[in-house]
């Protein structure tokens, strides 16, 4: 595996917070080298203090909001992060180079709800052949749930098909 050059964090198209992207991937990261993994309860509890950066981001209020809504609030933050990757043996004519930005941060636990997830930064994941493979396991497992819903329209016969094929290579 290349070593990495560069990241530089975003949100999803169509996502913004009060704090800027990188400030959240610095602090996941903190997180996840101190603890080895990153979860919602964890991400909330590093927010938790007045003086942490990505404190705003999370409604404080407990007549507004209870302990289970600021969980969601962590998964969900965590979900929208995205970084881009700028590997050191990629060629520097980037002009013609499109990084298309990735989920920065990866559930790697089985079945669970977004409060129950565990997450680690990509890079460890794909590094890690059992973190990337749960990681495959948890996609095939989404791409499953659409593949019950729409395979009964034609329209989505190649796409089912794709995701089948993939599950057998994937499983392979």
């Amino acid at each position: 595996m290349a070593a990495f050059e560069s990241k530089k964090y975003s949100y999803r198209s169509g996502y913004s917070y009060k704090v800027p992207a990188h400030v959240v991937g610095k602090a996941l990261e903190s997180i996840e080298e101190k603890e080895g993994k990153v979860t919602t309860a964890s991400f909330l509890e590093y927010s938790r203090p007045e003086t942490a950066d990505t404190h705003s981001m999370f409604e404080w209020d407990d007549s507004v909001a209870a302990e289970k809504y600021r969980l969601r609030q962590a998964a969900s933050i965590i979900g929208q992060l995205e970084v881009q990757i700028q590997y050191i043996d990629t060629p520097q004519e980037t002009a013609e180079i499109q990084i298309t930005p990735v989920p920065a941060f990866v559930n790697v636990a089985g079945k669970s709800t977004r409060a129950s997830a565990t997450f680690v930064n990509v890079i460890t994941a794909h590094e890690d052949s059992t973190l990337w493979k749960q990681v495959m396991q948890n996609a095939l497992g989404e791409l499953n749930t659409f593949k019950r819903k729409y395979a009964r329209y034609k329209e989505f016969a190649k796409v089912i098909s794709a995701i089948e094929e993939l599950e057998r290579s994937i499983t392979a």
